[in-house]
């Protein structure tokens, strides 16, 4: 059947055994060996206390944040409670300005992409991101705040969150299989719980785990521009991964996997937990021609694929089939540089089902004004072409496009179907089923992210799919430290994003705009909508009305219910209801 696990870990993975790390106490003193930067030598770091008056105490009421400047760095202060807290300034993951955000119950959330952080710690307890604010030593004095650092710990705005490293004498090994961001996290938190055991990820990705999400926004990136961690970061807490391998078999029984990697060779490993993390794929285009012009149809899974859209589509006619985000991403990607681009969509509207009619002919209006044709209430007939290559797309109406290259976003499946006959539970869709603890029905397997159904605790725990990156990681979290038998349920919010033409959609919750009712505050150029059920707003849409939609979340998250009275005539009675 091939290698053993650790013959195939250690041979072909990246992170390697560290036997200094043996005692498996905290990695604090190779920490920064992780950074992108390089490592200073200490002897050259000068460093310096810092003691500062920041503000006066009743400068800012509970429920209040600001930016001060501290030694020509700026630091987020906020009063909750009566109590003062100090941290970093920038969201950990594209730097938006925390004191823009939203502050609830000791939690400060990202305006742009919903990250959260606590306020006295600073660790990111929600995602996206990765990494953890700076948290600075605060003392009230005669009614004045000071703030106790040093120039070092300022410079530094953000950190990894306290990991442990393996044990060599811990005989444990935690399977991960798959690649993606649910995976990565899942292994960070497996180390953040105490983990001392070996960890090993297995991925057919060819790279260790990366942001896909900027692959539409950014198609010329390389894996590693997109590179979640560094590789020096596996390195440094012991996290093995081997690519190119694809999960082929499970053993339940006898608790042993088998991989296929690509030149059909076998792996077999034994875990004592595991983790299925493995995603979806793209559904592919089953119409006539596709596989005759295959050179010139593309979907958007990995860098090398996005790098060839964006060399490909240069002063061609472009199609996009599928009126997906993916698909008007890649669309608003490529307008200026083709010569042409036209989206084909099945629905009148596009986002309609989501976002509802009103919001969806906005988005709609806004590709229109920037070149891109979009062709709706249409499907794909044929691919048609010469001999050698594609040249036009023909229409169910018998209209027929322009086409040198076709990208397909039609939707996606679980990667699940080697699990068919394993024990583990799948719903009709194929995706696994997990309880609020990203468990399966197997006592050592958990799963998490796309390829899973799971209880959505903001709606009752009815089972739920929902493709998001930001739950994708809080899925890896909640799997990893239940992994470690910390019994801690999933609470994420859904919150998902997309930025087109300059112009970001944010979105929490998890409504339908075909049976809901959507109050709309605003205008195309800038909005907030509500969606309302039962008299109660269960999720929220906005264009460059921030924190609109990161207050409705950590009131969905806390469990205070936003009525429908609140928010009808005026939207910015929403943050009446945050706790001060």
């Amino acid at each position: 059947m091939g290698n053993s696990s650790s013959n195939a870990a250690d041979g072909n993975g990246v992170g390697q055994d560290n036997k200094a790390a043996s005692s498996g106490k905290s990695a604090s003193s190779k920490q920064k060996a992780a950074d992108n930067k390089p490592i200073p030598d200490p002897a050259e770091i000068k460093s310096k206390p810092v003691h500062q008056v920041i503000c006066e105490y009743n400068d800012l009421e509970d429920g209040q944040m600001k930016e001060v400047e501290v030694e020509g760095q700026k630091v987020l202060v906020a009063r909750d409670q009566g109590a003062y807290y100090a941290l970093s300034s920038k969201c950990t993951h594209f730097g938006a300005s925390l004191a823009k955000g939203a502050l609830c119950q000791g939690r400060v959330r990202c305006p742009w992409h919903g990250a959260c952080f606590d306020l006295a710690t600073g660790d990111i307890e929600d995602f996206p991101g990765l990494d953890s604010l700076q948290s600075f030593e605060v003392e009230v004095k005669d009614g004045k705040v000071e703030i106790h650092t040093d120039t070092v710990a300022l410079s530094s705005t953000k950190r990894v969150k306290p990991m442990i490293t393996r044990d060599l004498e811990c005989t444990l090994l935690y399977l991960i299989v798959g690649g993606g961001p649910a995976a990565l996290e899942c292994a960070e938190s497996l180390r953040q719980a105490g983990y001392k055991g070996k960890i090993l990820i297995i991925t057919q990705e060819n790279d260790p785990p990366y942001d896909r999400t900027k692959l539409s926004k950014a198609l010329t990136s390389t894996a590693s521009d997109l590179a979640l961690r560094p590789t020096e970061f596996y390195n440094v807490y012991d996290i093995h991964i081997m690519t190119g391998m694809e999960a082929f078999s499970v053993d339940t029984d006898m608790n042993h996997m088998v991989f296929r990697g690509r030149e059909w060779t076998d792996y077999t490993v034994e875990y004592d937990q595991a983790a299925i993390c493995t995603g979806s794929r793209p559904i592919t285009l089953d119409k006539p021609g596709t596989n005759t012009f295959s050179k010139d149809v593309f979907y958007l899974r990995t860098p090398a694929e996005a790098n060839e859209i964006a060399n490909k589509s240069k002063g061609k006619n472009v199609v996009i089939v599928g009126s997906s985000f993916i698909g008007m991403e890649v669309a608003a990607s490529v307008v200026g540089k083709a010569k042409s681009v036209t989206v084909i969509g099945r629905s009148a509207i596009p986002f309609a089902n989501l976002l509802g009619e009103q919001i969806g002919k906005i988005i709609m209006e806004l590709f229109e004004s920037k070149g891109v044709k979009l062709v709706m209430s249409s499907e794909v007939e044929e691919l048609i072409g010469n001999e050698e290559n594609l040249t036009q797309i023909k229409l169910t109406s018998g209209e027929t496009v322009a086409a040198d290259i076709c990208v397909v976003g039609i939707g996606v499946l679980p990667n699940t179907e080697w699990l068919k006959d394993s024990g583990v539970k799948l719903s009709e869709r194929g995706h696994i089923i997990v309880n609020k603890y990203n468990k399966t029905n197997i006592d050592n397997i958990h799963a998490a992210g796309d390829c899973t159904t799971f209880p959505l605790f903001i709606d009752g725990d009815r089972l739920v799919n929902i493709g998001h990156y930001q739950m994708a990681l809080s899925h890896g979290k909640s799997a990893g430290m239940n992994m470690c038998f910390k019994e801690e349920p999933l609470k994420s919010v859904p919150y998902f994003w997309t930025a087109v033409f300059g112009k970001s959609f944010r979105y929490c919750g998890f409504g339908n705009a075909k049976e809901d009712e959507i109050v709309f505050h605003g205008e195309s150029s800038k909005f907030v909508a509500f969606f309302v059920r039962d008299d109660k707003c269960i999720a929220v849409a906005s264009l460059t009305w921030d924190p609109m939609v990161s207050v409705a979340a950590e009131l969905m998250r806390a469990g205070i219910p936003i009525p429908a009275s609140t928010i009808r005539e005026d939207p910015e009675q929403l943050h009446l209801l945050v706790p001060k």
